[in-house]
């Protein structure tokens, strides 16, 4: 299995410099210009399954990247685990002027974000769980080298299917059917709290990660230092990390192959599909 894991693109209130959050704000024209790009360099990607946050940001993120598909699209799965941390009285306000006392706005803790993402992977893994664990995982054509709920703390039981405009749907069942003991690829667009909430699940020892994952050394990890020297991870608005997963005796295991790449973003030319292309033919 193949894990795309995407952070949404920019919104007016990223770009401002203003906490989000709960805050269910659409793409600006910039972030939808970044999402356009995302899409043309995972064009080639044969998604098999996507799931967004049920903000807008997130799934118009999402419905970009799937509607430049080629061929099938793959269906659209809202949940809302993967819903933006809430920061309380913070959302609206400027970074800079609260980030030194967050505690104090009510905010979601941290244990509860990674509680639900951790619920949320959880139940992945196991819906791709093969019968017979084999030590395979699809290749991609471009692997790298190197409902908003009314308390915002609560985590909605039910998950629903988004159909795109112009896209034929079948009705939807229970998100796992059709989907149990399959490999696939994977496409995931959600919140930078969330994104840096998986590396933090998927990296620690307490409580056991779904997936045993390595970090390869020469992967690097971005990251920022703020006015108190504490390091962070940059997650940046439509970034793409990547999680390569098999299984072994029945266990799931990774790789980290990419995180937070934004190379896409820096594409001005006009020529990125016909190199996608290329790396797909294997020249």
């Amino acid at each position: 299995m193949l894990l795309y894991l995407v952070r949404h693109g920019q919104t007016a209130l990223n770009e401002a410099g203003k906490v989000q959050g709960l805050i269910d704000e659409p793409l600006s024209p910039q972030g939808q210009d970044q999402a356009r790009k995302l899409a043309q360099h995972l064009k080639l990607i044969p998604f098999t399954e996507a799931w967004s946050s049920p903000t807008k940001r997130a799934q118009e993120t999402a419905e970009v990247i799937l509607s430049a598909q080629p061929r099938a699209k793959a269906k659209l799965y809202i949940d809302g685990r993967l819903r933006s941390r809430a920061f309380g009285t913070a959302e609206g306000k400027l970074w800079d002027e609260v980030c030194c006392r967050l505690s104090e706005c009510g905010i979601e803790p941290e244990e509860q974000l990674l509680s639900r993402l951790h619920d949320w992977l959880s139940v992945l893994v196991r819906m791709h769980t093969p019968t017979s664990s084999t030590a395979t995982s699809p290749t991609s054509p471009l692997s790298p080298v190197s409902p908003l709920p009314t308390d915002p703390f609560d985590t909605p039981s039910i998950v629903r299917s988004l159909p795109r405009p112009g896209i034929a749907r079948t009705p939807s069942a229970s998100a796992s059917s059709g989907l149990a003991g399959k490999n696939g690829i994977v496409l995931v667009v959600t919140h930078q709290a969330c994104l840096k909430g998986f590396l933090r699940i998927l990296t620690r020892d307490e409580p056991k990660s779904p997936i045993d994952l390595h970090v390869p050394d020469s992967l690097t990890i971005n990251t920022d230092t703020d006015k108190e020297e504490k390091m962070e991870m940059v997650v940046g608005n439509a970034s793409v990390a990547i999680v390569r997963v098999w299984w072994e005796d029945g266990e799931a295991r990774g790789r980290l192959e990419a995180w937070g790449d934004e190379d896409h973003l820096l594409n001005t030319d006009g020529d990125e599909e016909d190199v996608w292309a290329e790396d797909a033919s294997g020249k």
